[in-house]
């Protein structure tokens, strides 16, 4: 029993000083990540961004769209079939050949001109300098009604002055290449940083189109920090551990003198 009891004891210490098995979930930093929450009371596929011919172009909570042709859609079904509201709505073509809903969310999502270079950001605060941050999404290639022909659709990703592109999508003339899910690591170097995504494609004159939605932003734990133990809690474990040596020794020398005594 007391062999017993001193284990349990020291297993107490040695869970204190190691701390928590698993770390604490950080919370998502990007805000309106699936491009779901606008003002303005628009329901129907629009251009957002400077080039925008509605007053309120810059409709995307917590978004901004940077410069070239970008577009807004509520979902799949409306892409397709409606002419989106914008400098070439004359067309009557600005909707796209084919689209499918996003692999999760309310199935909003936007669309990126990549022979414009259509691009959209976002500012993030409370970053942790040194950090590292995951950026997931999805995306996809299509291509608008306006135009034929077979293209290559891709998005640089940037987080600060760092930026990664991702492999370009081949998509065949008024095609659309499904929805991919991708992510790409950043390390922090401030503790504010924008997040921008830019469409890149080719070729020129058939206006590659890249669509994005469901953007999170989610700091990596240090797998350091969950496995070595502080020189504090070290201390205390050691304390502990001479503490309970003691409190042995001194049971063991007085059970041998009550033995001598007998």
């Amino acid at each position: 029993m007391r062999a017993r009891t001193i284990a349990l004891t020291m297993s107490l210490v040695v869970g204190s000083a190691m701390g928590p098995a698993f770390a604490t979930p950080v919370a998502p930093l990007v805000v309106n990540g699936d491009f779901s929450a606008v003002s303005g009371g628009i329901n129907s596929p629009t251009q957002f961004g400077p080039q925008a011919t509605i007053a309120s172009n810059q409709f995307i909570t917590g978004w901004t769209g940077t410069n070239g042709y970008e577009i807004w859609y509520p979902n799949a079904f409306a892409a397709v079939n409606d002419n989106a509201t914008g400098e070439f709505s004359s067309s009557d073509k600005e909707k796209l050949w084919s689209a499918s809903a996003p692999p999760s969310g309310p199935g909003t999502f936007i669309g990126l001109d990549g022979e414009t270079q259509a691009s959209i950001s976002q500012a993030l605060t409370g970053l942790s300098i040194g950090g590292t941050y995951q950026v997931s999404f999805d995306w996809a290639g299509a291509q608008e009604q306006s135009m034929q022909g077979a293209t290559t659709d891709s998005l640089a990703v940037s987080l600060g002055s760092q930026t990664q592109n991702l492999t370009a999508l081949k998509n065949g003339s008024e095609g659309f290449t499904g929805w991919q899910t991708a992510s790409r690591d950043f390390i922090a170097s401030s503790n504010s940083e924008t997040l921008s995504f830019l469409a890149v494609g080719s070729p020129i004159g058939l206006t590659p189109f890249s669509l994005l939605t469901n953007v999170s932003v989610t700091e990596v734990p240090a797998k350091v920090s969950a496995q070595a133990p502080e020189p504090g809690s070290l201390a205390l474990l050691g304390g502990g551990l001479i503490g309970l040596g003691l409190v042995l020794i001194r049971r063991r020398k007085a059970a041998n003198a009550i033995k001598i005594e007998a």
